[in-house]
């Protein structure tokens, strides 16, 4: 059974540069909405991979947090400690073994394969991808470093695995012009 909460999951992470192992234990004391200038998530994890910056998400990103804190509220979670997803599971492993199956039912039942074009597995830790990919396709001059870091990963690492689909003909208003 797919539920609600797997929508809102792939919405947040595509929009939140977070890795899956990151979301198991996500707590909402982790999360600050900053409205400034810019209105986006401040996501305080843990360390993981030697990085221990927060990550910033995209502004898409809010509202999707917004419902699922009200959500959690009417049902009585939503309290600091309390995770964003699946709160109710207090064993988090299985929480985002429940998330990954889901997610793998709901692509079998579009018609999509496990794997993508490329050979690669498409799991949860596949939605990471789009969040890195469309900020460098539609991102005003994002530099690669910038990325990298919000992402907590390395420039190598966008360019061997998050960039290499991308071909020039796909950024052509930045290269013809001064966008």
């Amino acid at each position: 059974m797919i539920t609600a909460e797997l929508a809102w999951l792939i919405r947040f992470m595509v929009n939140s540069f977070i890795r899956p192992s990151d979301i198991k234990n996500l707590q909402h004391q982790r999360v600050a909405i900053v409205r400034q200038r810019h209105t986006y998530l401040r996501l305080n994890l843990p360390e993981s991979k030697r990085h221990d910056k927060p990550i910033v998400t995209l502004s898409a990103a809010v509202p999707v947090y917004e419902h699922v804190l009200a959500r959690q509220l009417s049902l009585g979670f939503g309290g600091d400690d309390d995770c964003l997803f699946l709160p109710h599971l207090q064993e988090r492993k299985l929480a985002l073994e429940l998330l990954g199956w889901q997610f793998r039912y709901l692509l079998k039942s579009a018609g999509i394969g496990a794997n993508s074009a490329n050979g690669k597995s498409r799991t949860l830790h596949s939605l990471r991808h789009p969040a890195i990919t469309f900020r460098l396709l539609y991102g005003k001059n994002v530099d690669l470093l910038t990325l990298a870091r919000n992402a907590r990963t390395s420039v190598k690492m966008v360019e061997r695995f998050y960039s290499s689909n991308l071909s020039a003909e796909m950024n052509i208003r930045q290269l013809q012009g001064r966008e």
